[in-house]
């Protein structure tokens, strides 16, 4: 609580009237666009629940114009105060038209549903006068882990001139690996699958996630790490060859394009009926075992909350570790 106090104090300190004279302009290279920042965006708004909390945590609640893509899912506990101040413009992707009407000026999505061509691409909001950033995980460049969600504080951070504030969080996040890495110290790693849905044919998620590397760095390992892509599919005869001791429910807060009502419980533990109810996984002993965890994408996406993701796997995956 102490850390929490102190960190939340420095957010304070660096106001917008601190920022360093010389900061701008300032260039943000990200997924081949580049993006020219004279002053710091006012009226930001976010198309997804990692962008959301990503904004909340460098403390830029009064630089947001709106968010939007949380569905019912529920924001982190340590910035549900902040996130009440902002206005909620959807439960889906903001429309273009809401973009329009919140007069945003900087847009940043967590993931690539926030952009495409059903809904708005990034040059039609540049063209529209609003500039935009996607998280780097969903570009695909590869593995994604701490350091790059590092790389992405430290870019949005310098696209609001507060800088302090990214290395901040930068150094919360890290401590809190560290604390976890300390007690994981000498485990061997369980066989982990990360499902993300599906009856007939399951869906999973690969190695170019952060989920997949946090599920690595909580003392796991995923079955489907070495894919090299984020989401694919498998099949429930090759969970019975991999045998997995524990399996990762990943969530969101939507179906077929519409807001669940409780996803936690129409998509979360209903995922785990399915996994349940197939014959075919009855041996697996992640199944016979019940070693479900459930992540929804508030914390399974790459953003702040990460650090909650990987101290929840841990203590699934280890609790001898964390035994007092």
């Amino acid at each position: 609580m102490k850390k929490a106090i102190l960190f939340c104090a420095a957010l304070l300190a660096f106001t917008p009237a601190a920022h360093a004279a010389d900061h701008y302009p300032y260039t943000d290279e990200n997924c081949g666009v580049t993006t020219v920042y004279e002053k710091a965006p006012e009226h930001a708004v976010t198309l997804s629940n990692n962008a959301t909390e990503m904004l909340l945590a460098l403390g830029l609640e009064d630089r947001m114009a709106g968010t939007s893509y949380m569905a019912n899912l529920k924001i982190s506990p340590q910035y549900e105060e902040a996130y009440n101040k902002v206005p909620i413009l959807s439960p889906l992707v903001a429309t273009t038209e809401q973009l329009i009407d919140a007069e945003a000026d900087f847009v940043y999505a967590g993931y690539p549903d926030g952009f495409s061509e059903s809904r708005h691409t990034r040059d039609q909001l540049h063209d529209l006068g609003m500039k935009t950033r996607l998280n780097t995980e969903g570009c695909n460049l590869g593995k994604y882990g701490f350091d790059e969600l590092y790389a992405e504080i430290r870019s949005v951070a310098g696209i609001f001139g507060v800088p302090e504030r990214g290395e901040a969080l930068i150094g919360d996040i890290e401590a809190r690996v560290a604390a976890v890495e300390e007690r994981l110290d000498g485990v061997d790693p369980v066989p982990v699958f990360i499902f993300n849905g599906g009856e007939d044919t399951p869906r999973a998620v690969l190695g170019n996630t952060m989920l997949s590397h946090v599920v690595n760095r909580a003392g796991g390992r995923n079955i489907l790490g070495d894919v090299d892509n984020r989401y694919g599919s498998t099949s429930w005869e090759q969970l019975v060859e991999q045998a997995p001791h524990y399996i990762v429910v990943f969530y969101s807060g939507t179906a077929s394009g519409q807001v669940v009502e409780d996803p936690d419980t129409n998509l979360g533990e209903a995922r785990v009926e399915i996994l349940e109810s197939n014959p075919i996984i009855a041996g697996v002993p992640a199944v016979e075992e019940d070693n479900y965890v459930l992540v929804p994408s508030v914390i399974g996406q790459p953003g702040p909350s990460s650090a909650d993701a990987l101290e929840k796997l841990a203590r699934a995956f280890h609790p001898e570790a964390f035994a007092e």
